[in-house]
């Protein structure tokens, strides 16, 4: 793997089982729901403010389409939100929305509409340091404020990483003109400045109803040489944040769980702590869910040792609970408000559903139901959503084994839609 490129993404992908690969789509699905296909892009662009303006984008290398990928999906009254990571140069806008008008059909072909900048194009300014540099995830709390994770650090699957922006969270306002509500700029011995990769967070909604005395869960997928990947811990209502680690269960596994054969190719999964769900307000919220992308293995840590870390580390992994092997890895994971636990599994291209009961009781994550197998349409389903008043369940593909490598005459990327009948982790069951 070439230096300074990091888990995943960075694939060291060989062709394998090409002519057995299927291009043909088999779906089983089972229960209530079935998969609809809402958006779908070959290639992803944005609305611009002019032809001009794109054309010079385009001749400046500010926009590349072959390094825009999407990656995050989250919704919010008649918009879904997604995120253009900046992975690699070329991605003009990193947080964006699509419009969403739950009315309209999905009968025939998805369109592809442009992604539209959010707050704004001056959001999105590269090199300022107060707009948003790269951002993988967010997520958007029941009083309407979207937590925007920027990993701050762009260009971190190449070999030269712009490290001169440091990672930080951004709340902002959706009922009241998208305004900024709040910055916080990690420390560096919480989020490395040049190391992390802030991959997904989980918002804690237990502390009151005006949401002052919230936490938020993150997931730093690459942290520090020596350290790896751990849970960082932020507190609105003190403004600060620490770092919760574990080797054994936020560290990408050797092995076989380290290695899947994805779309037909073979990906080295060189991934820390990615996936992250929370137990839902009905429980408490009284665990934190987290799986290495290079791992089979579930894990769950109380949320009270979280907001509470002791000064001795041994006791965090004393409190670990592996809760059991998944049929496949996966770099996504949600947890609706009844507790069942939805993720994607990688080389089975498939949507899974494991029942809260099931997991309250011991049950095994490996027997969790298979909601939907789609060769074609769940090519490593990588962030999930939640429409609360619908009440369906939102998942992003995006192909990830194809970086850079995309063919721009098919779909690759798709926000599909599951009726699970269900609202978020955050909602009262």
């Amino acid at each position: 793997m070439a230096r300074g490129v990091p888990w995943t993404w960075s694939l060291a992908l060989t062709l394998l089982l090409a002519a057995t690969w299927r291009n043909w789509v088999e779906t089983a699905e089972t229960g209530k729901g079935s998969l609809e296909e809402v958006y779908g892009w070959k290639v992803v662009d944005y609305a611009w403010p002019s032809e001009e303006s794109r054309n010079a984008a385009l001749a400046r290398g500010d926009y590349i389409p072959n390094n825009n990928v999407i990656a995050g999906i989250k919704v919010w009254g008649e918009r879904l939100y997604v995120t253009a990571p900046r992975w690699h140069p070329g991605a003009p806008s990193t947080l964006n929305w699509v419009p969403y008008n739950f009315s309209e059909g999905f009968g025939g072909p998805p369109l592809s509409p442009p992604l539209n900048p959010f707050p704004s194009w001056e959001m999105q300014e590269i090199g300022n340091c107060s707009a948003f540099q790269f951002v993988q995830s967010m997520e958007i709390d029941p009083l309407g404020r979207m937590w925007a994770l920027d990993v701050g650090r762009r260009n971190i699957f190449t070999d030269t990483p712009d490290n001169s922006c440091p990672p930080k969270l951004v709340l902002l306002d959706l009922k009241q003109d998208n305004r900024v509500l709040h910055t916080f700029v990690f420390p560096d011995d919480v989020a490395s400045h040049t190391h992390s990769f802030l991959n997904d967070l989980v918002v804690d909604v237990s502390g009151g109803g005006d949401g002052s005395d919230w936490y938020a869960y993150i997931s730093d997928a690459e942290g520090s040489p020596g350290s790896g990947g751990g849970i960082i811990v932020y507190h609105l209502g003190s403004n600060k944040a620490w770092r919760v680690s574990d080797k054994a269960s936020m560290n990408v596994e050797s092995g076989a769980a380290s290695t899947a054969v994805i779309g037909g190719q073979i990906c080295r999964l060189n991934g820390n702590v990615a996936d992250i769900g929370l137990a839902p307000l009905a429980e408490g919220t009284n665990n934190l869910f987290y799986a290495p992308l290079g791992s089979f293995n579930l894990y769950s840590l109380p949320t009270s040792l979280l907001k509470n870390p002791p000064t001795d580390p041994l006791e965090i992994s004393r409190a670990v609970i592996n809760m059991g092997q998944r049929t496949s890895q996966s770099d996504s994971m949600a947890v609706d408000s009844t507790g069942a636990s939805y993720f994607g599994l990688l080389d089975q291209d498939a949507l899974a559903r494991w029942p809260g009961e099931a997991r309250i009781t011991q049950g095994d994550p490996s027997q969790a139901e298979i909601l939907a197998v789609d060769h074609v349409r769940l090519l490593w389903i990588n962030k999930f959503g939640f429409d609360n008043t619908n009440k369906y369940l939102f998942m992003l593909t995006n192909r990830a084994h194809m970086l850079q490598r995309y063919n721009f005459s098919e779909v690759n990327f798709r926000l599909l839609r599951y009726k699970i009948y269900a609202r978020s982790y955050m909602y009262p069951a």
